[in-house]
């Protein structure tokens, strides 16, 4: 590496179906400086530093609850963040921010590494290749007009200093329920994103999309709905199963976001897994009693069905298991991001923009955290928190939530910072 330069990179498009042969430059910016202070340390002393209202001893907080990290972060690559709208940290454990100037890179400690400049990034993942997945809109010419269209772009090399973009997916030219009924875009697919991409373990993805078309006699244009491609970015299916339109704990209405139970770190042995959650915001003309959905795909003899994970309805309501539940009917505003904790305590985290809240579930949707040794009950402790405000525990529309090594990361877009915050009870 060249000690002091930047480097830019211009990518061709490969050609997909109508598109023919489109010519794009994403310009990928890195500061080299030598490679190992190119990435940096992944720990730092910073990481280990709280506060609230001021520093202070986590030991002496009686509360089990979430506590700022200081310092939060602010800047990305070519200075300060810039609505922040997604972070990810992933199985390279580096920190991905999407905001309006592309995709950040940073270490553990905050420190930009490097940015990947696209238009209207919206959600960062990755899978266990090390690739990362943007959602995002481009523009492309075709039939004499230029045409603003969702895509996912799929990059390697990123964590390594060699970014090399694989892979385009369009919509609506990607879409396997339109391959055969293919035609110009209609006017509606302007208007059409994608709102999350989740890994599986062998790099397949789901993918979240939504837009106003919804017919619920064909699958030809279910604009709402998960989609899943497999590792080469092939479209295998939109999840007819999932209703478009009607609200149930079966449906995909208007959703804002998708998870699955695969996440860092990186393991050997992982059996598959194809369950996935997802949040449905509230739209004009629906009224959604459950905004999050969890599906479990079970094989048949007809084949794969897509049933309701009815575990976590096992608790709600009952006063001696909690005080809160995930499937509690109207618990959400807008949750817009979700998270889950890839060590033992498999916690969920919900991001409600429309409450300015970070909601924290257990493995079983539970609101709370598992109760400190000695508590003398085995009921979770609720730990959500927010507010409107610039406050250390406040958000202003947040959009993003991430976690990783006892932390948890929230994309504060109004604040335009990356927040973190950490168990008091997890300070030993």
């Amino acid at each position: 590496m060249v000690k002091g330069t930047a480097i830019k990179s211009s990518i061709r498009d490969a050609a997909f179906g109508p598109l023919g042969a489109l010519l794009l430059v994403l310009a990928v910016s890195f500061a080299v400086t030598g490679c190992d202070e190119l990435f940096g340390e992944k720990q730092d002393a910073t990481t280990e530093e709280i506060f609230d209202e001021g520093r202070i001893d986590p030991r002496l907080l009686e509360d089990v609850g979430y506590v700022p990290l200081s310092p939060f972060f602010l800047n990305g690559f070519n200075g300060p963040l810039s609505n922040p709208v997604d972070v990810y940290v992933g199985f390279d454990q580096f920190i991905y921010v999407a905001d309006d100037d592309g995709v950040h890179v940073l270490d553990l400690a905050g420190r930009p590494q490097a940015l990947l400049q696209m238009s209207e990034a919206t959600s960062v993942a990755q899978d266990r290749r090390l690739d990362i997945y943007v959602t995002a809109k481009r523009d492309t010419t075709l039939g004499g007009r230029t045409w603003h269209l969702p895509v996912i772009y799929r990059y390697s090399g990123v964590s390594t200093g060699v970014p090399h973009l694989e892979r385009i997916i369009w919509h609506p030219f990607d879409d396997d329920s339109r391959k055969f009924n293919r035609r110009d875009p209609i006017s509606t697919d302007e208007q059409v994103e994608f709102t999350g991409v989740a890994a599986l373990h062998d790099n397949r993805t789901y993918v979240s999309r939504r837009g106003p078309v919804n017919l619920t006699t064909t699958t030809v244009l279910p604009h709402n709905g998960i989609m899943e491609f497999s590792a080469e970015g092939i479209n295998t299916q939109t999840i007819v199963a999932l209703n478009p339109t009607f609200p149930s704990l079966r449906s995909a209405v208007n959703p804002s976001d998708v998870l699955t139970y695969f996440q860092p770190p990186q393991r050997s042995g992982i059996a598959r897994d194809d369950r996935f959650l997802l949040a449905q915001e509230t739209s004009v003309g629906f009224e959604i009693r459950f905004s999050i959905v969890a599906i479990l795909p079970v094989e048949t003899s007809n084949g794969i069905e897509y049933r309701p994970e009815t575990r976590f309805l096992n608790s709600v309501g009952d006063p001696n298991r909690g005080d809160g539940w995930l499937f509690e009917e109207f618990k959400f505003e807008r949750p817009v991001d979700l998270a889950m904790a890839g060590d033992e305590t498999n916690y969920i985290f919900v991001l409600d923009s429309g409450k300015d809240s970070l909601f924290v579930f257990t493995a079983d949707g539970i609101e709370g955290v598992a109760p400190p040794p000695g508590a003398g009950s085995s009921r979770p402790v609720v730990v959500s928190f927010g507010g409107l405000g610039a406050g250390a525990l406040q958000f202003r529309d947040p959009q993003g939530v991430a976690y990783n090594d006892r932390i948890v990361y929230v994309a504060d877009t109004g604040n335009n910072r990356i927040s973190r915050f950490r168990l008091n009870t997890d300070f030993e």
